[in-house]
């Protein structure tokens, strides 16, 4: 399905974004020079999005140049047409110290959700981008400047680990004194987390904390990374924060009865109506483990080897 006219949504006098299952940032301005240059925020599952990106902008903007992906982290979903966009445009990659890593050695996502060598049932596009080389790393958040015909574009890149590793937000400020946050997966749209109520996360403890950081930030727009755009920060971050607040009392609640955490993992998927399969058993079951170890590490379960098994319990010790 190719991407059309309609999923192009005007916020500012130069910031767009394509409304797609990942939304995708788009700025398009003329620099100095007088060249026409396009920067996006992320690219989508695989090379067929990354095919369809680059048609859209040759039907509609052939007198454009892309010339930079910013990536806010480097999940298959946002960053897995980096590949077919470098080798076909020569546009650069940027991207955070920690995830530009993964971004050049894309095994290592499968290898952490599965806890080893994984499976070849996991290595799939859905789990596995290409390998992309990075082209300017960020090492901790940066105020940058792109100078355009009609003054500058401010671009604030914002640390937002938990989703995963290394993530970042951009922020930017146009011309018009207007501002945009592309949030990534710190924040999903209210569509997206009634979908998908456990979201996938790597540090429960640095999710919340990104989601009262990204609750202070002022900006016209915020985009999250799947799902609608809201104008008003507090309601979906609020939002957010609930979805994890009560799936941690899910399994505090489920833990007044020591389990492992297998038994955990069919206990939440029962009560949350999910079927597993082989990839939605490998990401909830990555992110119990990391919802385990925040509980844990706030003093909220404990655990104890018994008989060759981990188990956890709400209670200080087991007998």
């Amino acid at each position: 399905m190719s991407v059309t006219s309609e999923q192009l949504v005007n916020l500012t006098t130069h910031i767009s974004y394509l409304k797609m299952p990942t939304n995708l940032g788009f700025i398009r301005f003329e620099n100095e020079a007088g060249e026409k240059c396009i920067y996006i925020v992320d690219s989508g599952n695989d090379e067929t999005t990354g095919a369809r990106i680059l048609d859209f902008i040759r039907e509609n903007f052939s007198d454009h140049t892309l010339k930079v992906i910013l990536n806010t982290h480097s999940h298959a979903d946002h960053c897995g047409g980096n590949s077919f966009l470098v080798r076909e445009t020569g546009c650069e990659v940027w991207a955070s110290k920690g995830e530009a890593y993964l971004m050049e050695f894309p095994d290592i996502e499968t290898q952490l959700v599965w806890g080893g060598t994984p499976i070849h049932d996991i290595r799939s596009k859905y789990l596995l981008a290409e390998a992309c080389k990075v082209n300017r790393v960020f090492d901790g958040e940066e105020e940058i400047e792109i100078k355009c015909k009609e003054g500058k574009i401010s671009l604030k890149v914002i640390s937002l680990p938990g989703h995963y590793v290394d993530q970042v937000g951009f922020l930017f400020t146009d011309t018009d004194g207007k501002s945009v946050l592309f949030a990534g997966d710190v924040l999903s749209g209210r569509n997206s987390i009634k979908k998908h109520w456990i979201q996938y996360l790597l540090d429960e403890t640095k999710t919340k904390e990104s989601l009262f950081k990204i609750s202070k930030i002022n900006a016209d727009f915020y985009i999250p990374g799947h799902g609608d755009i809201v104008t008003a920060i507090e309601g979906i971050a609020e939002l957010n924060l609930l979805a994890i607040f009560e799936t941690e009392n899910m399994i505090l609640d489920e833990l007044k009865t020591p389990k492992t955490t297998e038994e955990l993992l069919k206990a939440v998927a029962d009560r949350s109506h999910i079927t597993l399969k082989t990839s939605q058993y490998c990401l909830i079951g990555s992110t119990l483990r990391s919802y385990l170890s925040g509980l844990y590490e706030a003093g909220k379960i404990s655990y104890t080897i018994k008989d060759n098994k981990m188990i956890w319990t709400i209670e200080t010790a087991i007998d």
